[in-house]
């Protein structure tokens, strides 16, 4: 593996980092939470698409972004403080001394001490938690699709002025993803060839 000095790094060599990152945050989620569904995600995306789903997911929805900022803060702090506490605590205690081998694990904590908030850590700890949440996402949604009447909250108008009524999933700069009442199989609609018009229907369940 090669190492990359702190102090080698420019403010170019952060920002092609953070673009490399939100792009495998936004394709390897993405494609997670479509797959769930039996989607083959990389087959409708961009790199447009993958560096600006991440970001958009957020700013889009402020109870999962407090959700996932609370989340990323107690994990930060556990593995950066909380953690190195309750070892403190419990190396001395007799059944824990009995239990393991002090200087061994002495050793292993002096080492994530060093590494603690670090850069590379905390990218990596953020990564998992929104991967896990996406997951998360794509696993509650699929079983609510199952187990309920599918509710249309969204009204297709295509090109031939056809409208169907459907339940949005997703949707990116080139393809809407939905689900059509009775059906249970999602369907994938290129936008800019064959619809007309994407309109919310009010006063419908989601």
């Amino acid at each position: 593996m090669i190492k990359i000095e702190k102090e080698k790094l420019g403010l170019q060599d952060y920002f092609y980092i953070g673009y490399l990152y939100l792009i495998i945050l936004g394709i390897v989620s993405d494609a997670i939470f479509y797959g769930i569904f039996g989607v083959s995600y990389l087959n409708y995306t961009t790199i447009l698409d993958a560096l600006i789903s991440p970001i958009s997911l957020l700013t889009n929805n402020w109870k999962i972004s407090i959700f996932l900022i609370l989340m990323f803060w107690l994990m930060q702090m556990y593995f950066s403080k909380w953690m190195f506490k309750l070892y403190a605590y419990l190396r001395v205690k007799k059944w824990y001394r009995k239990m393991y081998n002090i200087e061994k694990w002495d050793k292993k904590y002096a080492e994530l001490e060093k590494k603690k908030n670090n850069p590379q850590g905390m990218m990596f700890l953020f990564f998992l938690l929104f991967i896990s949440m996406r997951t998360g996402m794509g696993i509650g949604t699929k079983q609510k699709l199952t187990k309920e009447e599918i509710v249309p909250n969204y009204s297709l108008i295509f090109k031939d002025n056809t409208k169907l009524d459907v339940k949005k999933v997703g949707q990116n700069s080139a393809y809407f993803f939905y689900f059509i009442p009775g059906e249970k199989v999602m369907t994938v609609t290129p936008i800019a060839d064959n619809l007309k018009q994407i309109k919310i229907l009010e006063n419908k369940k989601k």
